[in-house]
């Protein structure tokens, strides 16, 4: 059972968000609502949840600056926003989950069904992460979560050569020669990575454009990495491959 709160200005969003949880998950129980930044603050000392439903915009502030004024996070948040799709790239990249409003049933019980795997662990880090990924202009600022045993590691998306599918794992390759092995699918970082220069180019590898060295028509295609490795090119993704090399298109 988790103790749950909803902290959003809307009273309308807070209706339909409880109605919803009252009526369909037996594992939620509300404890409470607030409407600001300052009630909602309030209301989670008194309450000590297990799991927060937290607004971004409101009269006196952000949800952000609500869990930066907390001593400690150890709940699990989950974001209702009305973003735009670029924002919620941002979610994703930071680890956190989210809603979108208007708040339908289906999106909160796949939410509701992945609450074991939101960790309460860094969530101030992870903050930081979503607020500069929220408003970030440059490609260099661009940074990602990427998930451990013990928490997350932040890692800037420049530093990325590949990506390597392994089951239900990915392998990310760094510029530096490091890599590490991360509880995420090759395709889950393709949603994310598709709009920073990186390609799929064959079902195991999701590779960074601007760390192609050369492309090799030996044994139907295969990309040669600044590292020097050599990844093989899929059929079905050599066309769009080459369209995106021949003309600068990363």
């Amino acid at each position: 059972m988790y103790q749950t709160v909803l902290i959003d200005d809307d009273q309308l969003a807070r209706r339909g968000l409880r109605r919803i949880l009252e009526q369909h998950f037996d594992t939620i129980k509300i404890m409470g609502e607030a409407d600001s930044v300052a009630s909602g603050l309030q209301l989670i000392q008194e309450v000590d949840p297990d799991l927060v439903f937290l607004d971004i915009e409101m009269p006196d502030g952000t949800g952000f600056r609500l869990l930066e004024q907390l001593h400690e996070v150890n709940f699990k948040v989950v974001f209702t926003t009305s973003y735009s799709d670029y924002a919620i790239t941002a979610f994703k990249y930071s680890a956190f989950d989210y809603i979108v409003k208007p708040v339908l049933i289906e999106n909160v019980r796949a939410t509701i069904n992945r609450i074991g795997d939101i960790p309460a662990l860094q969530q101030k880090q992870r903050v930081e992460v979503l607020k500069k990924n929220l408003t970030l202009n440059t490609e260099d600022e661009a940074t990602i979560a990427l998930p451990e045993i013990n928490g997350f590691t932040i890692v800037k998306v420049k530093d990325i050569m590949r990506c390597e599918g392994e089951r239900n794992y990915s392998r990310i390759f760094f510029s530096d020669g490091k890599s590490v092995l991360v509880s995420r699918t090759l395709l889950e970082f393709d949603n994310l990575l598709i709009h920073h220069g990186f390609f799929r180019i064959h079902r195991s590898h999701l590779i960074s454009l601007r760390n192609v060295n050369r492309y090799l028509k030996t044994d139907g295609g295969v990309i040669e990495m600044s590292d020097k490795t050599l990844l093989p090119v899929s059929p079905k993704f050599k066309d769009e491959l080459l369209n995106r090399l021949l003309y600068n298109r990363i």
